[in-house]
């Protein structure tokens, strides 16, 4: 008697001694896990999710990727990295796994010119004839 795929799943085993697949089937259901909703978005994520200041929060996440990048390619053990940014190791952790709301804009920018890296930032005056304040601006890293 065969067992629905639904109810048991079927796994296939490849048993080494005989050279023949087996078939075996788990004892428990498997949980099905529900299907999320969700909505697949382009451009600022920070945007789509209506947080204010979403071009800042989108620099900030760049810059920390560009820092996590570079750590992880260092072949350097976070203890290494720490010692030559200057911060704990549980620090170098946060920025390799991506802890975007335990660094500023500047402490990423501080690190990035520590790891190496040339930092420019470039300000454009307001377009408008009415001056200031007639829009806002946009922060971009590139």
């Amino acid at each position: 008697m065969k067992a629905s795929s639904q109810e048991f799943p079927v796994l296939w085993v490849r048993d080494k001694k005989m050279a023949k697949k087996k078939c075996v089937t788990r004892k428990k259901p498997v949980a099905r896990k529900k299907q999320l909703d969700y909505e697949v978005t382009e451009g600022n994520i920070f945007a789509a999710i209506e947080r204010p200041n979403a071009d800042e929060l989108l620099a900030r996440a760049k810059l920390l990727d560009n820092v996590s990048s570079l750590i992880k390619n260092s072949g350097l053990s976070q203890e290494e990295v720490a010692k030559k940014l200057e911060i704990s190791q549980p620090k170098v952790s946060m920025l390799v796994t991506g802890r975007l709301s335990q660094f500023s804009s500047d402490t990423l920018m501080h690190y990035l010119s520590i790891l190496g890296c040339a930092v420019q930032i470039r300000v454009t005056n307001p377009r408008s004839s009415v001056g200031i304040f007639g829009q806002r601006g946009s922060v971009a890293v590139m």
